[in-house]
């Protein structure tokens, strides 16, 4: 029997670097700019507006970035980007107004785009095929560890030393990944994908991976946005336990689901990662809360940990090599959108109704999603038998 080729290779581990640095300073940035907003002057418009600049640079960019990625060597497009974050990231140093953070925000958003995908392109691209569940999973942990830290991080630097502290500590960061990214071997077919054809600006095959992406993170996002408030509003003294647990769970989940999906497929994932998805809002918006708490943040952990894997695996799976970068960007797409609109979805309707109301439709949201990941099961039924 043949042993298994490892993805842990040299490229992979330089890659995994890269994404995790990249992923800290996005979110120590984040995990502070209410903060810095307020200490411009700015109000919670301003606060609004400089989120969404970031968020519709990236849902603009992204198909742009995938096909750069098919067209181009994917190694330079990678060190590009690296660069134009890092001169982004320095040039918060000099805000000192609203308008001109909103400005900068958006620029971070393209350049944050084409990178990000960039390093999830060229992942996919060098690990083993009939491995590409468990590698993704498993690349995907840089995401996840730092998300664990750089709020932390963020507010120690800014609360003890000063934001631009923390903003040159951001490009630090990204300065160190791009020795990481410059140090890059990409084999032939990375560096120069030969398509045989233009590549498209988005890839059909992935729409469908896409469009329950956006409900993934339609649903997520009001997680993140309301959840604190709604745990205040019921007693709680905080959230943070469940986002701690919900973490956790994000990082053990992803390298098992990656393998099932390797074994079965990927929509077999998504389809109980769903339910479960289902199950955990259910908790949130029936059970009481300090007794369930726990229980609704494993859930919930577990089913997005899976879903953002198994998903995007299924983007990648009627690809070709040279048109990962435009599957790529089509996934990302629809889960910008979905963080995108999903605060200002899921604000409408608290403010019209109330925050179980308002969990309950994405519940709903989640149940169309199960759906049409069941719709897909049978189209593969049908194509097997064909």
């Amino acid at each position: 029997m043949n042993a298994k080729i490892t993805y842990w290779t040299r490229n992979f581990v330089l890659l995994f670097i890269v994404q995790l640095l990249d992923c800290f300073s996005f979110n120590v940035l984040n995990s502070q700019l209410g903060i810095f907003v307020k200490h411009l002057g700015g109000n919670n418009r301003a606060v609004g507006f400089c989120a969404s600049s970031l968020v519709l640079a990236m849902i603009i960019c992204r198909p742009l970035g995938g096909m750069l990625l098919d067209r181009y060597d994917r190694g330079r497009v990678l060190l590009f980007s690296q660069c134009g974050l890092a001169i982004s990231l320095y040039l918060y140093c000099f805000v000192d107004k609203v308008p001109g953070l909103i400005a900068i925000r958006a620029l971070h958003g393209i350049f944050w785009a084409v990178s990000a995908t960039a390093c999830s392109t060229i992942a996919a691209g060098i690990i083993p095929q009939d491995r590409l569940g468990e590698g993704i999973g498993m690349f995907t942990l840089s995401v996840g560890i730092a998300m664990g830290f750089a709020p932390s991080t963020g507010f120690f630097l800014a609360d003890r030393y000063s934001f631009q502290a923390m903003f040159l500590t951001n490009t630090g960061a990204v300065l160190l990944a791009l020795i990481f990214t410059a140090a890059l071997r990409l084999p032939a077919a990375q560096s120069r994908p030969s398509s045989p054809e233009p590549s498209p600006f988005l890839f059909p095959s992935a729409l469908p991976s896409s469009a329950l992406i956006l409900l993934v993170g339609l649903a997520g996002s009001s997680i993140s946005a309301f959840l604190p408030l709604y745990a205040q509003g019921l007693g709680a003294r905080s959230a943070v336990p469940f986002f701690t647990s919900s973490s956790i769970m994000v990082l053990l989940s992803r390298p098992l689901a990656g393998r099932l999906v390797d074994r079965f497929s990927a929509v077999s994932i998504a389809f109980p990662s769903f339910f479960i998805y289902i199950v955990a809002y259910e908790l949130i918006v029936c059970a009481p809360f300090h007794e369930w708490m726990p229980t609704a943040a494993v859930l919930h952990g577990l089913a997005f940990g899976s879903l953002l894997g198994s998903l995007q695996v299924l983007s990648l799976r009627r690809a070709n090599t040279y048109q990962f970068g435009a599957a790529t960007a089509t996934f990302f797409l629809g889960l910008d959108i979905g963080n995108g609109i999903g605060p200002l979805v899921a604000g409408l309707l608290a403010d019209r109704f109330n925050y179980r109301t308002m969990y309950s439709c994405m519940a709903l949201a989640l149940f169309f999603g199960l759906v049409c990941s069941a719709l897909l099961i049978l189209r593969e039924k049908k194509n097997a038998t064909i």
